[in-house]
């Protein structure tokens, strides 16, 4: 309920960009926006799922992390959000991957 308020918010206050996923997140929020209003796709589902992997690896300074989920969503751009676990641990990461391969960098 929390987070479904906080991204409520952010996109009613956002003029700027779209805000795709909120991931409230060890102390803090990370927002992933996109000002993009349409994006072509040009990768296929394997190639987001490396790419969001190498780029999760890197943000989050984990090599450890595992895909969990991919789901596409519609809605108010076309976007993948990929998911993930650390090896061994209960905690959730996310990415988010436009359809053309552009992983979507959060904003703290």
């Amino acid at each position: 309920m929390r987070r479904t308020l906080i991204c409520l918010l952010l996109a009613i206050y956002s003029t700027k960009a779209d805000v795709l996923f909120c991931d409230p997140h060890a102390g803090h929020t990370y927002r992933f926006e996109s000002d993009r209003k349409s994006v072509e796709a040009t990768v296929m589902r394997q190639e987001v799922v490396e790419l969001a992997l190498d780029w999760a690896m890197k943000f989050y300074r984990d090599r450890s992390l595992e895909v969990v989920d991919l789901e596409f969503e519609i809605t108010p751009l076309s976007f993948w959000l990929v998911t993930f676990k650390r090896a061994g641990a209960n905690e959730t990461f996310y990415a988010v991957a436009l359809p053309d391969g552009t992983i979507v960098e959060p904003r703290d």
